[in-house]
């Protein structure tokens, strides 16, 4: 399950939007889209679903999450509310094991989502893909596990404790917690660097957010 919103200007990636621009940050997100629509599909292994943060879908969205996407509202409360409530919804349609992501990650890849569901297979409880921000870019569970233990009302999101406050929550609970591979994710200009390097070791990596960074950047793609 991905979490995202429209991409509208002002709306989506406020903080980078300081540094770079609104509108800048605006494509750079829409691309960041793009890239994972395309590339965390596995019919055959897993269902895609977009939780989308508007009381419908906007037009960005549904151009670009097609079929298989399946579109489904988070409704309000706090993002850890919301979160929850995704897992239940993801479980009352028969889904068990669930991963959920943000999408500021755009080199996520299915590759990852491989190496979540096998961590849940292989009876870990809870699985996350730590941001080196201290955050996480991917969380996910067994169909065992209450979300409201790994999504507690105490979590500091969007901030270096994140990661530490979820885990501290489910570990409580008694619940096995993994750390899989890290993902970067996306919030500030110097997090862009991050990112840009990545794109040298695999060139089939995001490829429309390497075309956007690249034009932010004013040079060639790498």
């Amino acid at each position: 399950m991905l979490f995202a919103r429209e991409p509208v200007p002002g709306l989506v990636k406020t903080r980078l939007a300081r540094e770079i621009g609104a509108a800048a940050a605006t494509s750079l997100y829409q691309a960041f889209l793009t890239d994972l629509a395309a590339c965390l599909t596995s019919p055959a292994r897993w269902d895609a679903v977009l939780a989308y943060a508007e009381f419908e879908p906007g037009p960005a969205l549904l151009a670009i999450f097609r079929p298989p996407w399946d579109l489904v509202p988070q409704g309000e409360g706090s993002l850890g509310e919301r979160l929850a409530r995704a897992v239940v919804r993801a479980r009352m349609e028969g889904r068990r094991d669930v991963l959920v992501a943000g999408s500021d990650a755009p080199t996520l890849t299915s590759e990852d989502l491989s190496e979540g569901f096998a961590a849940l297979a292989e009876n870990w409880d809870v699985v996350y893909a730590p941001a080196p921000d201290g955050g996480f870019s991917l969380v996910g569970m067994r169909g065992s596990v209450d979300p409201a233990a790994v999504f507690p009302a105490g979590v500091r999101w969007s901030s270096p404790h994140a990661l530490a406050d979820s885990r501290r929550s489910a570990e409580s609970k008694g619940y096995r917690v993994r750390l899989i591979s890290t993902v970067p994710d996306i919030d500030e200009i110097a997090d862009l660097w991050s990112v840009e390097a990545l794109f040298g070791s695999d060139p089939d990596l995001a490829p429309a957010t390497r075309r956007a960074l690249s034009t932010l950047l004013g040079r060639s793609a790498v």
